[in-house]
């Protein structure tokens, strides 16, 4: 089945983002400012992400394909996408609850997350700081500002 692409804006991250499905929800890119886009919302993963961003607790009942992962990050996504809205973890906790002593491979498995906001990686922080986010800092904390996340106490 060949792969198709949805696009949304978010005002809250200033970026499009372009959703990549097959018979599963494969990607989340996000789109640098600029770039003028065309949105088209025909998969539930653009409405769910809609309505997150319009400041909805949502729960993503989305099925998701991260199946070319390896099994170590297979286990880190599945694992983090049990973070419930509004809540945070440390990496050293993610790593304990999978089982692992290797805090630095989990924050590497979660810097290879193709699926952002469903796989909420952004809920993943430092023991002292918000630690790091592979689209940059400002947008992890205006993630963790939508879901009502004070990242200046973490």
């Amino acid at each position: 089945m060949p792969n198709n692409i949805d696009i949304i804006y978010s005002k809250v991250l200033d970026r499009y983002i372009e959703i990549e499905y097959g018979a599963k929800l494969r990607s989340l890119r996000f789109v640098r400012p600029g770039k003028q886009r065309m949105e088209k919302k025909t998969h539930d993963a653009a409405f769910e992400l809609e309505r997150y961003f319009g400041g909805e607790a949502i729960e993503f009942s989305l099925d998701v394909d991260i199946s070319y992962l390896s099994p170590f990050e297979q286990k880190v996504l599945t694992e983090t996408r049990k973070i419930k809205y509004g809540k945070t973890i440390t990496y050293s906790e993610l790593a304990e609850k999978i089982g692992s002593r290797a805090v630095r491979a989990v924050g590497n498995a979660l810097g290879k997350n193709p699926i952002p906001i469903v796989i909420p990686c952004h809920r993943v922080v430092a023991k002292k700081g918000i630690g790091g986010y592979s689209e940059g800092i400002d947008i992890k904390t205006r993630l963790l500002k939508l879901e009502q996340i004070n990242a200046n106490n973490l």
